[in-house]
């Protein structure tokens, strides 16, 4: 049974690599190959973000908030 369940596992696998590594016909470009050009962007957006949620952990609670 595990060395079924170990054997799907694997192939799913597989299969997710080659779709995303798989090129597009029309552009030429695979799913991976754009998200490593946006990767930048995606980490100045979390950067700011973690600014954001920084800034309100570190606001004093109000005591006569409910």
């Amino acid at each position: 049974m595990g060395f079924i369940k170990s054997a799907l596992v694997g192939a799913a696998i597989y299969a997710g690599i080659q779709y995303i590594t798989k090129k597009d016909i029309l552009t030429g470009r695979s799913i991976l190959d754009e998200l490593l050009e946006k990767a930048p962007e995606f980490i100045d957006k979390a950067k700011i973000y973690a600014k954001e949620v920084e800034i309100k952990v570190e606001q004093p609670i109000d005591p006569h908030y409910s």
